[in-house]
């Protein structure tokens, strides 16, 4: 793998979700390319950044309270909390789309012009139009509707549809505030990956020759794309970081 350039020289990047998984990997990939990051998790962990913020992203004051504390101007803010499989439902959409939304919609008039804000999504699903009405109830949940909010949608019997729905929903997001800030304000992204980690499926890796790692460093590669200047035209758009599964898996459906 050749080394990254030095796309981000002189950046800032807060990465939420930076200690674990693709957040880590992203981390790293953007210090390669010259950014100054700043860690934000659950976990402690200071590989990568330069100041480290523990958080919790289901406590909405301490979000606050970090959206207060970080530096004016940032260059990108990256959306990448991890799923643990172990949050029931309701917890993990608060860490995974309520708490996330609320950081960036706190920090996006504050960032510098021309800056990024991305979110990942999933690779295509045929199944996402099934679940259009779950989306739009998990992009609008709020403290007051949060409990008992998987019991309600039937997620406790599904709970393979949780990092998935957390994933369309974040997509949705960037969507939606593809201009949200104006000529001046940060514009948004989503990096679609082939799992919530980035990892590549093991039959899709062996098929490209690769290690299912790598298919997490590629899409943290994608990411620092999506943060530099490079990407300016691109706002409000997914672009598939995911090996070719989305490709595959669509045109496989639609007999392509």
């Amino acid at each position: 793998m050749q080394a990254m350039p030095a796309l981000l020289p002189g950046k800032r990047v807060a990465i939420l979700g930076s200690a674990r998984g693709l957040g880590l990997a992203v981390a790293k990939a953007a210090t390669e390319a010259g950014a100054e990051v700043i860690g934000i998790d659950a976990v402690t962990g200071f590989d990568h950044v330069t100041e480290f913020y523990h958080l919790d992203p289901s406590d909405l004051g301490a979000i606050d309270r970090l959206a207060a504390a970080l530096p004016e101007g940032l260059d990108g803010l990256c959306l990448l909390s991890a799923h643990d499989p172990s949050d029931a439902p309701d917890l993990a959409l608060m860490r995974g789309v309520m708490g996330p939304k609320r950081l960036a919609e706190q920090m996006a008039p504050r960032m510098a012009h021309g800056a990024t804000i991305l979110t990942q999504g999933a690779a295509f699903d045929p199944t996402r139009a099934q679940h259009l009405a779950l989306i739009r109830a998990a992009l609008a949940l709020r403290p007051e509707t949060a409990v008992g909010f998987g019991q309600r949608w039937g997620l406790i019997a599904e709970p393979m549809l949780v990092p998935k729905l957390t994933a369309w929903a974040m997509a949705a997001w960037a969507m939606q505030h593809a201009n949200a800030w104006g000529p001046l304000g940060p514009r948004t992204a989503c990096l679609v990956t082939a799992s919530p980690d980035g990892r590549l499926p093991a039959a899709l890796a062996a098929t490209r020759g690769l290690d299912a790692g790598m298919g997490q460093t590629q899409a943290a590669q994608t990411a620092v794309f999506l943060l530099s200047a490079l990407a300016t035209g691109i706002t409000g758009a997914a672009l598939a970081a995911d090996g070719g599964l989305s490709a595959e898996t669509q045109t496989s459906l639609e007999g392509l």
